[in-house]
């Protein structure tokens, strides 16, 4: 007993019991960022102490690997943390859009996506225009013209050119930003191309294409009964 003691204390062993004291912290930690830094801090106690300590070549050659392989596993988590990061209208657009799709669809979907700022009087979409872009607003309004004639308004959270995407036809109307708004528009071509590959994605999108419809359909009625209107269209379905 009192041997060991005795190499307890030994300060000559003290980067020793401390290789091991930080990797008894880093396997009690639940993030996997902090785990991999205590291993890390770890090995490198670790190869001070059995290279020029111990003089034990071996053992540090052992210790080197054992730390380069954290750090390369730290870099990768760092990496596709920094991927994943979302800001308000990336969040925003996952919350309204793909709730239900898992990680790494909704990495490819946001993949083709280019995210826009518009400023007023600018056009997003023109009437008659072909292939015209899929947007999703996040933030601002947009007013939706036909013939010239204000038709109606969508802000954040609606669609613009979901039926033309649909049905391949031509935009119904233009739709003008009446407000500043921030946009996720999407391609129509490419974004057909991964459709075409992810049944999944698709099924989310038509889903929320249909809960946007239903949305705007309502919107519709409480305007049409507050102006008294018997018929009419107040709201854009470009």
């Amino acid at each position: 007993m009192t041997e060991f003691w005795h190499d307890l204390t030994n300060p000559e062993y003290v980067y020793g019991h401390l290789t091991y004291i930080l990797s008894t912290i880093a396997v009690a930690m639940r993030s996997m960022r902090w785990l991999r830094t205590f291993l890390i801090a770890s090995g490198c106690v670790g190869i001070f102490y059995y290279g020029f300590v111990i003089g034990d070549r071996v053992s540090t050659i052992w210790e080197f690997v054992f730390t380069a392989v954290n750090i390369v596993q730290l870099a990768i988590i760092l990496f596709v943390a920094r991927l994943s990061a979302v800001d308000e209208h990336e969040r925003f657009f996952i919350q309204q859009v793909t709730p239900s799709l898992d990680e790494s669809q909704r990495r490819k979907l946001m993949k083709i996506a280019r995210w826009h700022t518009g400023m007023p009087g600018e056009v997003l979409m023109a009437e008659g225009q072909e292939s015209p872009n899929l947007i999703f607003l996040t933030r601002g309004a947009a007013s939706i013209e036909r013939g010239g004639t204000l038709i109606g308004v969508c802000g954040a959270g609606d669609f613009l050119g979901e039926m033309s995407f649909l049905t391949g036809k031509p935009a119904s109307a233009t739709v003008r930003v009446a407000n500043e708004v921030r946009c996720c528009v999407f391609d129509p071509g490419v974004l057909r191309a991964l459709l075409d590959r992810n049944p999944d994605i698709l099924q989310t999108l038509e889903n929320s294409f249909n809960r946007n419809l239903v949305g705007k359909l309502e919107r519709m009625n409480e305007a049409t009964q507050t102006t008294g209107a018997s018929s009419g269209s107040t709201q854009s379905f470009a």
